[in-house]
């Protein structure tokens, strides 16, 4: 059965906050999910996506590698990613499709990571990334746990919201996260 991709967005946080369940056997339903995930992703400004940002509860992300070196990979699905073993925690970048718009730079994520996940076959296998990648894959294993990159912002973080207006698209420094 083809899952209708459809992207979640702040208004469907219950469901964003609900942790995924492993998924058991590779079958056709998955195998469509993956498609579907690599489709939407294609479709939108952001390097990864998550099965529970289209409202499937399945550990399977999506992402795209290689920002660091200024050209994003092909979309790379990871089924049932396990994180092994991270670095020291950055402040850098983040923003996620689940709340268009908004950025930050103060989000704290791992240096680099190591870890463990399926390939589209079901076969196992295991990765170092670092810097941006690192970023990625952390950000979208927290989206399986029901995690938002907001829950990881350090003290004092500044928000972001893309703004057009007659000068053209600028950042505008949002004052407080009451005003999302």
């Amino acid at each position: 059965m083809a899952i209708k991709p459809v992207l979640l967005y702040p208004q469907d946080e219950k469901k964003l906050r609900t942790r995924s369940q492993k998924v058991k056997k590779m079958h056709t339903e998955v195998q469509t999910l993956m498609q579907d995930l690599k489709d939407t992703l294609l479709t939108k400004p952001g390097a990864g996506l998550a099965a529970p940002q289209i409202g499937v509860h399945k550990r399977i992300v999506v992402v795209r590698f290689g920002q660091d070196e200024g050209e994003m990979q092909a979309p790379l699905a990871l089924v049932n990613p396990v994180i092994l073993e991270t670095g020291p925690l950055t402040k850098g970048f983040d923003g996620c499709l689940s709340l268009p718009r908004i950025s930050t730079w103060d989000t704290l994520r791992p240096a680099w990571l190591r870890f463990r996940a399926q390939d589209e076959s079901g076969k196992p296998f295991e990765m170092k990334v670092e810097g941006i990648d690192a970023a990625l894959v952390h950000h979208e294993v927290d989206h399986l746990d029901g995690i938002f990159f907001l829950d990881r912002l350090s003290g004092g973080a500044k928000l972001y919201i893309s703004m057009t207006t007659e000068e053209g698209e600028k950042l505008v420094l949002l004052d407080n996260l009451s005003s999302l």
